[in-house]
């Protein structure tokens, strides 16, 4: 596949929690969250799922599923989460398609799926209830959720997925399970969004005293929010936002700020240069493995009709060690031409994201993952000898 072309920095007019926790790490990440075009990287499986759960709670708290009987509530919660993800998946990037050809293969599809129509019934309402009714009663207790808050001085908005007016308590959903270990913790970035959430809610006359995390399995975990504290979260976003704003209308490459942490689950590792000028093998444990080199060999194959494609590179960046030739193997053509480039050839320089090593003896073997792997061509104003 070809890789994008990142362009200049530009201003932000408005900061939401999730571009605040990116810029807190790099100016251009913040920059591709805030102004990239998401079409241009393969979005992962897990982060479409999350979309369509949280869509699924979202209508369930609208009163979607109002007016229903329980069996009932459930078939139009399923009927809700197949319809977003049908959409997302619709409009995903080729390489997605390519490696999932339906929706419904994507991995841990059904589970996503049970577990937004089982955290959805939590909100549907009795099945005496009209969905105007729903609503009414629902409002009493908890704003509307999803609902889109602004900062009194508008540098800031986010949609909380919900506040608990009676309980002064903001919630986020969170798709993935609890941390490994089973310990019900909070990060300091989920910490940091769930403040900065109160903040916004007090700016609009909400009193929240308590950030709530809801995990897909149904852990829930819980921090007090003093008011202080939630202020000092909205000034230290608004300092964020105005030292990016002071650099905006720089280079890509000049913005970058590659750090082991700040490159984990990235999605510009693909196209950013300062990533692949710093990255070593030592960053591989926080950041995955990841290599560019020139293709020395191509072998090609077909196994139960795949056309499978092994190569050998000769390494020469990466968080992979470089000097030292890897093998590449069985990546599906489909997977490299995904978007209409064609097949790769020897001598051409070639970025691998999110591979994984198979082996080091007698010589480096590496395997893709159908979850997250990518294979790049790099243009020559891209490679490695500049």
């Amino acid at each position: 596949m070809k890789l994008p072309t990142p362009a200049a920095t530009q201003p932000i007019t408005q900061l939401s929690p999730s571009v605040y926790e990116v810029l807190l790490q790099c100016r251009a990440r913040g920059a591709w969250a805030a102004h990239g075009d998401r079409t241009a990287i393969p979005l992962l499986p897990h982060a479409l799922l999350g979309t369509a759960f949280h869509a699924t709670v979202e209508a369930a708290n609208k009163g979607r599923l109002a007016g229903l009987d329980a069996e009932a509530q459930l078939v139009e919660a399923r009927r809700t989460f197949d319809e977003c993800v049908d959409r997302i998946h619709a409009r995903a990037h080729p390489l997605l398609r390519a490696k999932f050809s339906a929706a419904e293969r994507l991995p841990y599809y059904n589970l996503y799926r049970e577990r937004a129509a089982v955290e959805a019934l939590q909100y549907a309402g009795p099945e005496t209830q009209s969905a105007e009714r729903h609503r009414s009663a629902h409002t009493a207790g908890y704003s509307a959720a999803e609902q889109r808050l602004v900062s009194a001085d508008g540098l800031i908005a986010g949609r909380p997925d919900l506040i608990n007016l009676a309980e002064e308590e903001v919630v986020d959903y969170k798709t993935g399970p609890t941390p490994e270990g089973g310990v019900a913790e909070i990060s300091a970035a989920e910490v940091r969004q769930l403040k900065l959430y109160a903040h916004l809610a007090q700016e609009n006359g909400i009193s929240v005293t308590r950030g709530v995390i809801t995990r897909a399995d149904g852990v829930r975990s819980s921090i007090d929010i003093p008011p202080e504290d939630a202020a000092r979260e909205g000034r230290r976003a608004r300092e964020s936002l105005s030292d990016y704003n002071a650099h905006a209308g720089e280079s890509f490459d000049t913005a970058a700020q590659p750090s082991p942490q700040g490159c984990r689950f990235c999605p510009c590792i693909p196209f950013c240069e300062p990533f692949w000028r710093s990255a070593t093998p030592a960053w591989a444990d926080q950041c995955g493995v990841h290599l560019e080199g020139v293709i020395r060999a191509i072998e090609r194959a077909s196994i139960q009709g795949v056309a499978l494609t092994t190569i050998c590179v000769a390494v020469t960046r990466g968080t992979v060690a470089a000097g030292d030739d890897a093998h590449v193997e069985q990546m599906p053509d489909l997977w490299i031409e995904a978007d209409g480039i064609g097949p790769l050839g020897e001598g051409e320089t070639v970025r691998i994201v999110y591979g994984r090593l198979a082996s080091e003896v007698p010589s480096r073997v590496f395997r893709v993952d159908r979850v997250a792997t990518s294979i790049w061509s790099v243009t020559s104003t891209n490679s490695a000898s500049e």
